[in-house]
């Protein structure tokens, strides 16, 4: 399924770029769906640009403005991203109680920056825009002496303000002479579509996880399961954690992952997936050979001289499909995914301590007796047990595929 997300330059005064707005679109057609709430507009928007097409592609080595509503930011949504990452855009339309206040005030203190959007000189609430590291300065809502008094006003020598809806290079210069920093407008770039795919999505495996850090005492280990065995949760975890941490070390399995994150920012992620819209899931192959691959790796390794690492032969099997999914080359996938390099070298047709069980789970699959084998005795593995452990992760595969099915029937 495609998704998509608008991106919009963001400039400094020598018209080099130094952030890009994202922006919401469902569509190829380049213009908002008014029809959509701002809270589920947000979430869908940063489901999109972190887990289907890679902020990484979105915005490179440049920062991210993003809008976040009164409820998102009260939510703390914005604390699960890289405070280097994202500029916390506030509507104009919040009206500010005690709550709201004290949420921007713990997102300053982390470190994250927050702008006012869409600002105009009668703006009411001093008590945000004191809180502000940017303004955004409406020019076609403001005068062109109001442009001005609002940097009189407002001007505390460490605010930046950006001059938005910048139409030509007269108001350009204007800005640019009475002291903006930054501008945005169709003057220098119209925003642009980028398009990615998302994976289907199953909505029990969210509400098992919902489940889950609902109790009194939250278990990892549960959560964990739930996640190995959908490929689709396992790779947007995957591509969080990594837009977050910018890990400098490597994941050795889900629980790696979410110990990383911790438990209220793992409830945070669920419920962005949960508001994207969801279809109904299909019967899909594909999916299948993730979950027998992943099942037979477990089976595999712990009944091998690699009993310690079922987990991450498990996380091999289940995406060792992606690239079919995606439809992009493995090589690609991977690299923007922080995962072990003994998980990705089989999928890459390199060499690793896991390669040896890779390599049995593909020759299985083509009936290639002779060098399963050879692998199969590498590692200690009964080849004669083999038939059954297949047969074991089919009989999974076949049972939780129908669960999960007719589970999701009865969730609307």
């Amino acid at each position: 399924m495609e998704v998509f997300v608008a991106r919009q330059p963001i400039f400094n005064r020598n018209k080099e770029v130094i952030a890009y707005e994202l922006l919401y679109r469902d569509s190829n057609k380049n213009f908002f769906n008014n029809n959509i709430g701002a809270s589920k507009a947000t979430s869908i928007l940063i489901a999109n640009s972190y887990f289907s097409i890679g902020i990484e592609k979105l915005i490179g080595k440049h920062k991210a403005f993003i809008n976040f509503n009164k409820s998102l930011i009260e939510r703390d949504i914005p604390m699960i991203f890289d405070k280097d990452t994202i500029v916390i855009e506030i509507l104009e339309d919040v009206i500010p109680d005690k709550k709201f206040i004290n949420t921007l005030k713990k997102l300053k203190e982390l470190g994250y920056t927050i702008a006012l959007d869409d600002f105009t000189y009668d703006y009411p609430y001093d008590n945000i825009v004191e809180l502000c590291d940017i303004i955004k300065v409406d020019f076609l809502q403001n005068t062109k002496e109001e442009v001005y008094r609002i940097i009189e006003k407002w001007n505390n020598h460490a605010r930046k303000f950006l001059a938005e809806k910048i139409e030509n290079d007269e108001i350009f210069q204007y800005a640019k002479k009475i002291g903006y920093d930054y501008f945005q407008g169709y003057f220098f770039d119209k925003p642009v579509i980028i398009k990615g795919k998302r994976l289907k999505e199953n909505k029990i495996q969210y509400l098992r996880i919902m489940e889950e850090l609902n109790k009194e005492d939250p278990s990892y280990d549960n959560i964990a399961k739930i996640i190995e065995y959908d490929i689709n949760l396992t790779y947007r975890l995957l591509k969080l954690v990594n837009s977050k941490f910018t890990l400098s070390y490597e994941i050795q399995s889900i629980k790696h992952a979410l110990t990383l994150m911790g438990l209220k920012e793992i409830q945070v992620w669920v419920t962005l997936v949960m508001i994207q819209d969801i279809k109904d899931m299909e019967k899909n192959e594909i999916l299948k050979i993730s979950l027998i691959r992943s099942k037979l790796g477990q089976l595999l390794a712990e009944n091998s001289i690699h009993k310690k690492r079922n987990n991450e032969a498990m996380l091999m099997g289940l995406i060792s499909v992606i690239d079919i999914l995606l439809e992009e080359p493995m090589e690609k996938i991977l690299s923007k995914l922080p995962i072990s390099t003994d998980i990705k070298n089989p999928l890459m047709g390199k060499e690793s301590p896991l390669s040896d069980i890779y390599k049995i789970i593909i020759n299985y699959e083509k009936a290639s007796w002779e060098e399963l084998s050879k692998y199969a005795k590498k590692i200690k593995i009964d080849a004669e047990k083999l038939p059954n452990q297949y047969f074991k992760a089919v009989q999974w595969a076949d049972k939780l595929f129908e669960y999960m099915l007719v589970d999701d029937q009865f969730i609307e």
